[in-house]
């Protein structure tokens, strides 16, 4: 049910021209289709994450069309290599306009079953990891005076579901940070603003889906709650960040744009 895929829409070649990139996250599933739609639409990129060779063919599939693209390695949970990724990504492409965060990680289950270590390292990769990311780069990002920043949220930060609760808590966290961060950073006109996808079709999904009971009973639960009926594809969500990336999105900052299917 719900609309073809090949009604999905096409990449502006000239929108993102000139636009110094990063993002973080990019060597797979989401982060991965944003780094190509980056790319494609003609921005400069640096791909960072802890999966360099994901990073690099991602880089690489941006070159082969054209586009400027670098990968770094960098674990986000450590600040020294955040600080790093930012200064290298600076100087790679003589600033920085925009700030993608898509690095995250999942863990389900129930209230009583999480750990310390299961809190501190959800918090960590999803939450502080963007607070880094950003202050390091606000003095290249203010130095651009069209800055923006996109960090990658959920509908689960917005509304939770059973066996989700740590992962709904860390991305309700990153909705409320990109929100006040709108009303901070406005004056350097940069804007900040959080996408919320909903269930999107990646191995990430991977925790809750067995938690859930497996394959079949998610699509049951997707046939029943969302109204376009499906997932979405990684390809489905690159798009918006493109938007909010370019100066089409010009007035927007401070929104959390859900991106479900209609199930919020």
């Amino acid at each position: 049910m719900g609309r073809s895929l090949d009604s999905e829409p096409v990449p502006n070649r000239e929108r993102l021209s000139g636009r110094r990139v990063l993002i973080i996250g990019g060597a797979t599933g989401i982060g991965r289709e944003i780094v190509l739609w980056f790319g494609r639409e003609g921005a400069a990129l640096v791909v960072g994450d802890l999966n360099l060779d994901g990073a690099s063919k991602a880089a690489e599939a941006c070159r082969a069309i054209g586009a400027r693209a670098f990968a770094v390695r960098a674990d986000v949970r450590s600040e020294p290599e955040n600080r790093a990724l930012v200064e290298e990504a600076v100087a790679r492409l003589g600033g920085l306009d925009v700030l993608v965060n898509v690095a995250g990680v999942m863990r389900a289950g129930a209230v009583d079953a999480i750990t310390e270590e299961d809190w501190g390292f959800v918090f960590e990769t999803n939450v502080r990891s963007q607070f880094q990311t950003v202050k390091y780069a606000l003095p290249a990002l203010k130095e651009s005076r069209r800055g923006s920043i996109i960090n990658i949220a959920s509908g689960a930060g917005i509304k939770g579901g059973p066996g989700i609760t740590l992962y709904a808590a860390s991305k309700g966290a990153c909705v409320v940070f990109s929100r006040t961060l709108a009303v901070e950073l406005g004056r350097f006109n940069i804007r900040v603003n959080a996408i919320c996808p909903g269930f999107v079709d990646t191995p990430f999904n991977d925790p809750v889906i067995e938690y859930l009971g497996g394959r079949s009973e998610v699509d049951r639960i997707v046939g029943s709650s969302i109204p376009l009926g499906r997932q979405a594809s990684a390809r489905e969500i690159a798009p918006y960040v493109a938007f909010l990336a370019s100066d089409e999105a010009s007035y927007v900052t401070g929104q959390a744009i859900l991106i479900d299917g209609g199930m919020i």
